[in-house]
């Protein structure tokens, strides 16, 4: 389905008028293409939560199942890290971004289906960015 999807998307930018071969795609929707590895145009919470992980374990250089503000440089002093911490460690472990992005993934699924769509993970994306 995926691939499906991604050749429909390639005709549609052959078929566009010439002077404009670009398609005007916002980071969330390509993130949200990414992350969806069956092609269903869904994220099921075990999609949702694979990049997460990823950078998890790639940013957990000394291998100690915890981020720490040093594997993090300026990232640790964002809010949001500090909000994760729910143990107040200072450093966040894996069960700690799990359950953030998970407290993510309700929150962005307004209809309450179990899978985010790419319009819920664009409003929820940018309600968070704007602070609300």
């Amino acid at each position: 389905m995926k691939n499906a999807v991604l050749g429909l998307l390639a005709l549609c930018l052959l078929a566009l008028p010439a002077g404009r071969a670009e398609a005007d795609y916002t980071v969330v929707e390509v993130n949200f293409i990414l992350a969806d590895k069956d092609g269903d145009l869904l994220l099921s919470k075990t999609e949702y939560l694979l990049a997460p992980i990823e950078v998890f374990q790639k940013l957990d250089t000394n291998a100690n199942n915890a981020l720490e503000p040093e594997e993090l440089g300026d990232l640790a002093k964002d809010a949001e890290f500090a909000d994760g911490d729910s143990d107040k460690s200072g450093s966040l472990s894996l069960e700690e971004v799990i359950a953030e992005k998970l407290a993510d993934f309700e929150a962005a699924d307004t209809n309450k289906d179990g899978a985010l769509n790419v319009d819920e993970v664009t409003k929820y994306e940018t309600k968070k960015s704007e602070g609300n």
